[in-house]
């Protein structure tokens, strides 16, 4: 989670109020049951390296079908290796029986215009929520699984 709120604070954090700022310390950084269902795979991370350091990270919630974490280094940003981490998402997630047919987001401002380019599509206009701004969001995999390949 280190690397989450590194990114956080560097990107997310000067749009958010104090309120924001706090509720994603508590909900995910310092959120005991979150990371303990991490480690315990309910929660899938997925990561990119450079050696050993993790410079990437995609997580999603226990029902495989909410993407909750994308945080990448600044200096890795803009690369392709957080898209390279949502295909190999995509790639496990086809291994589901049934695997699912639409992945959801929610958006920070800063985020967006990497989803649309994914081929994430709003279903909603910008909200917040305990100070958290985000745009909700869909991914059809069985239509947009050609375009990432």
């Amino acid at each position: 989670m280190a690397l989450a709120w590194e990114v956080f604070l560097q990107f997310e954090a000067p749009e958010y109020s104090d309120e924001g700022v706090e509720t994603f310390r508590r909900d995910i950084v310092e959120n005991g049951d979150f990371l303990r269902r991490c480690r315990e795979g309910i929660c899938p991370l997925y990561g990119a390296f450079d050696g050993e350091t993790l410079v990437s990270m995609m997580g999603m919630r226990g029902n495989r079908t909410h993407i909750n974490l994308v945080f990448t280094k600044r200096e890795y940003q803009r690369k392709g290796l957080a898209s390279a981490v949502f295909r190999c998402l995509l790639d496990d997630l086809s291994r589901d029986d049934p695997p699912p047919q639409v992945i959801t987001l929610n958006s920070s401002p800063y985020g967006l215009p990497f989803y649309l380019a994914l081929g994430f599509v709003p279903t909603g206009e910008e909200q917040e929520e305990n100070g958290i701004r985000y745009t909700p969001m869909k991914y059809e995999i069985n239509q947009q699984r050609s375009v990432l390949i």
